[in-house]
C-alpha cells in the first residue's frame, strides 16, 4: 500500500515539532546542552527538511495563493513587532531603573543612606559571598544591593561569588562563613554581621572615615588569648573583629593602670584569677569618661574576694552570682540554652537564632535607676537553675535542685547596663566558653559576642537610618447577601446572558439560511 506523499509529510512535520519539543523541555529541566537536547534538535531539523521535501508541490502551489500573501504580511507583522520587544528590552536592561509604588517607600533606602552614597568619592564594591545552597538567600538580597547601584550614580558596583569556588579569595576578605557580604573602599574591606541596610550603610560610612577602632583585651589573669588556636582559645572572634577593620590589642593593667585613651571597648574574658583593686579602678574611670567594657566570667568555686565582682554589683547593679547554670531544657545539662532575648541592639540581629553557654553562672540584674538603664538581655528557661553547691563537685556528683539554697529559672545568663550621662556601657555574660574557638561559630554565639562587642563599643549607632512607617489597612469581609449578589451576577446572570445572545444569533442565521 503506497502512502501519500502529503500525508509523510504530515508526519514528518509532527516527527520535526516533537523533537524540537523534547529538546526545549531538557533543556530547560537540565538547564544544559546534554545529548538528549542535540538530539532533538537533530530530529527537528531532518523532520522540517524532510516535510519540505515531500510536499513541495503543496507548496508551490500555496506560494502563489491569496493565504501566502496574507501569511507573508503577518509574519512581517510579527517580525517587526518581535525587533521591537527586543530593542525595548535591550535599552530597558542596559538602564535598569525601578519604581517603589508602595505608600510607604518600604522599598526605598533612607535618606541618610543615600545621601551617604552622594558624598561617596571612591568607589565601593559590594562582594557576596554566598553558596549554591544560600541561592535563596542570594536572590533575596539582590534588589536591596541594586537599590545602592542605583542610587550612588555608578559608584557602587555589586558581585556574587561562590566562596567554596574561590576559597583563597574567601580568606583574603576574611569570610569565615556563608552568606556574608564584604564592603570594600579601596584597600580596606569590611564583612558586615548581617547584610541589612543599617550594617551596610555603616560599614560604607566607617570605610569612608577611616580612624582608630580599638578593642582590649585584658591579660594577666588567665585570660582566653585572642590569638590562641586551639579550642579554648578567641582566634575567631578576633578575626571576626579584625574583618569588621578593628584593631585587637592586648592590655596589662598590671603594667599600665589606666585604659587608652583610643579603646573603643575592653574585653575581660574569662579570668581565672581576680584583678586586682587598682585594675578595677582604672576600668571605673574608664567607664565614667564614656568607655565600654564587655565581661565574660565563667562560674568559679571558692569564696575568694572578687573586686570586678562587687564593683559590677554596687556601681552597676549586675550581681555576679556564685552558682552553675544547670538547664534540663538542654541534651548537656551544663549547657544553658538561651530560652529569650530582650528587645536590644544586641540581640535583634540574631534572627532567633539560639545560642548555649557551657558551664555559666547567673547574674543578679537591679531595676534600671535614674540614668541607668539595665537589660536581662539573655534568660533560660523555667526549667533550669542555679546550683550553689560547687565544692566539690566532679562528673560522677548528681545534681538535684535544692528549695531554699539553689536558684529556681528562668535565670539571666546575660545583660545590659548604659550610663545615658555617661555614654558608658556594659555588657556582662556569665560564661566565656561560648566564644571560644570551639562553639564561636555554634548556631548564634559568634553573632552574639560580636554583637555585644559593637555595642559597647558604641559602633552599632555610628549612622542612625530613618524608620519607615507602617501603614495598617483591614479588609472588611463582605456580608452574605453581598457575596450572593456577586456569584448570581458573575456566574449566573452574566454567562447566562452571552449564552443567550450566542443561542439567539445562531438561531438568526440558521432560518436565513
Amino acid at each position: 500500500m503506497r502512502v501519500p506523499r502529503r500525508t509523510l509529510a504530515i508526519g514528518a512535520a509532527v516527527l520535526a515539532a516533537a523533537g524540537l519539543l523534547v529538546a526545549a523541555v531538557v533543556f530547560l529541566v537540565r538547564q544544559q546542552a546534554e545529548a538528549t537536547v542535540y538530539a532533538g534538535l537533530i530530529v527537528s531539523v531532518a523532520g522540517f527538511l524532510a516535510a519540505m521535501l515531500l510536499g513541495r508541490d503543496w507548496l508551490v502551489r500555496a506560494a502563489h495563493g491569496r493565504q501566502a500573501r496574507y501569511g507573508l504580511n503577518a509574519l512581517l507583522a510579527a517580525g517587526a513587532l518581535l525587533g521591537i520587544l527586543i530593542l525595548i528590552n535591550v535599552i530597558v536592561f542596559q538602564n535598569p531603573k525601578s519604581w517603589d509604588l508602595t505608600e510607604d517607600r518600604q522599598y526605598s533606602l533612607a535618606p541618610e543612606t543615600i545621601a551617604s552614597l552622594q558624598a561617596l568619592d571612591a568607589d565601593v564594591h559590594l562582594i557576596g559571598f554566598y553558596s549554591q545552597e544560600r541561592a535563596d538567600s542570594r536572590e533575596s538580597l539582590r534588589p536591596l544591593l541594586q537599590q545602592y547601584q542605583e542610587e550612588s550614580g555608578g559608584r557602587v558596583s555589586v558581585e556574587f561569588i561562590d566562596p567554596r569556588e574561590q576559597p583563597f579569595l574567601a580568606q583574603e576578605y576574611g569570610v569565615t562563613r556563608d552568606a556574608s557580604l564584604v564592603v570594600a573602599l579601596g584597600a580596606a574591606s569590611e564583612v558586615t554581621s548581617f547584610a541589612s541596610e543599617q550594617e551596610i550603610t555603616g560599614a560604607i560610612v566607617r570605610l569612608a572615615n577611616p580612624g582608630s577602632r580599638a578593642v582590649y583585651f585584658v591579660t594577666g589573669h588567665g585570660e582566653r588569648d585572642p590569638r590562641g588556636s586551639d579550642e579554648l582559645g578567641f582566634d575567631q572572634l578576633r578575626q571576626a573583629l579584625e574583618a569588621k577593620n578593628y584593631v585587637v590589642q592586648d592590655l596589662s593593667l598590671l603594667i599600665t593602670p589606666q585604659v587608652p585613651e583610643d579603646a573603643l571597648a575592653v574585653i575581660i574574658a574569662g579570668a581565672t584569677a581576680p584583678l586586682a583593686t587598682a585594675e578595677v579602678e582604672a576600668l571605673a574611670t574608664y567607664l565614667d569618661d564614656g568607655g565600654g567594657l564587655v565581661v565574660l566570667a565563667d562560674p568559679l568555686p571558692g569564696t575568694a574576694e572578687d573586686p570586678l565582682a562587687t564593683f559590677l554589683a554596687s556601681r552597676w547593679g549586675l550581681d555576679l552570682r556564685r552558682d552553675l547554670i544547670v538547664d534540663l531544657s538542654s541534651s548537656m545539662p551544663l549547657a544553658a540554652i538561651a530560652a529569650s532575648y530582650a528587645d536590644h541592639p544586641v540581640t535583634e540581629k540574631l534572627q532567633s537564632l539560639a545560642t548555649y553557654f557551657p558551664t555559666s553562672r547567673s547574674l543578679g540584674v537591679a531595676p534600671s535607676a535614674e540614668g541607668t538603664t539595665r537589660t536581662e538581655l539573655i534568660l533560660t528557661g523555667s526549667n533550669s537553675w542555679g546550683e550553689t553547691e560547687l565544692e566539690g563537685m566532679s562528673p560522677e556528683t548528681t545534681i538535684e535542685f535544692n528549695d531554699g539554697a539553689d536558684t529556681p529559672g528562668p535565670l539571666v545568663v546575660g545583660a545590659t547596663a548604659e550610663d545615658l550621662a555617661r555614654a558608658a556601657r556594659l555588657v556582662v555574660v556569665g560564661d566565656s566558653d561560648f566564644g571560644a574557638n570551639a562553639d564561636f561559630y555554634g548556631l548564634g554565639n559568634g553573632d552574639l559576642l560580636v554583637n555585644s562587642i559593637d555595642w559597647a563599643a558604641g559602633q552599632d549607632a555610628l549612622i542612625s537610618l530613618t524608620a519607615k512607617p507602617t501603614t495598617e489597612r483591614y479588609v472588611t469581609p463582605p456580608s452574605r447577601q453581598v457575596l450572593a449578589l456577586v456569584f448570581i451576577v458573575g456566574v449566573v446572570a452574566i454567562p447566562g446572558l452571552f449564552m443567550i445572545l450566542g443561542l439567539t444569533t445562531w438561531w438568526g442565521r440558521r432560518s436565513k439560511a
